[in-house]
């Protein structure tokens, strides 16, 4: 008699489980909803941002978008391991060129915040100012220049600060890095 009890209680208990169970999934359902259409409403917004000055399809901009978070993804290893020779694959000739002319970099030298500092080579860039105003920066946003230049952003309040420029390059994304203003 015990055991039939038992076995009455257990029965009860199991389908009172699955019911729960059953009744909280279709919560969740409405709430997956919801969330799905907060981030499609923040990707909307963002689409809108970043793209105002081009023309720009919805699905080629989270396509540059992924491959552009993909590459700094790889130069923030690149950068934690000082790798140049790795990090040169991820630079367009042109800002290699440029970064490269001793005169370049003697001007480049006037600018770093720490006196008696000089960049003799693009090695000293890379190790001197590239790899540390990227350090643990958080770029979440992209804004289009053009089709083919991107300017990859943290956004501070209602402020883009720019982390990286890229330049599309026989279909590929590069960093370009901006030769020096006057």
């Amino acid at each position: 008699m015990y055991y039939n009890y038992m076995r009455k209680l257990f029965g009860l208990l199991l389908i009172a489980v699955l019911f729960a169970s059953c009744s909280s999934t279709k919560k969740a359902e409405p709430e997956k909803a919801a969330a799905e259409t907060i981030k499609t409403d923040e990707t909307d917004a963002e689409y809108s941002r970043s793209t105002s000055n081009v023309s720009i399809s919805k699905e080629e901009f989270l396509n540059d978008k992924n491959e552009i978070l993909e590459i700094i993804s790889k130069l923030s290893h690149i950068m934690a391991d000082y790798d140049y020779q790795k990090w040169l694959n991820y630079i367009e000739p042109e800002s290699i060129e440029y970064w490269s002319n001793s005169a370049n970099l003697k001007k480049a030298s006037k600018r770093l915040p720490i006196k008696n500092q000089h960049l003799t080579s693009l090695n000293d860039y890379f190790r001197m100012v590239f790899v540390p105003s990227r350090r643990e920066r958080r770029v979440e946003e992209i804004r289009y220049v053009s089709r083919d230049s991107v300017k990859a952003v943290e956004v501070r309040e209602e402020t883009d600060v720019v982390y990286y420029n890229f330049v599309k390059k026989n279909g590929k994304w590069m960093v370009k890095i901006p030769p020096l203003q006057g």
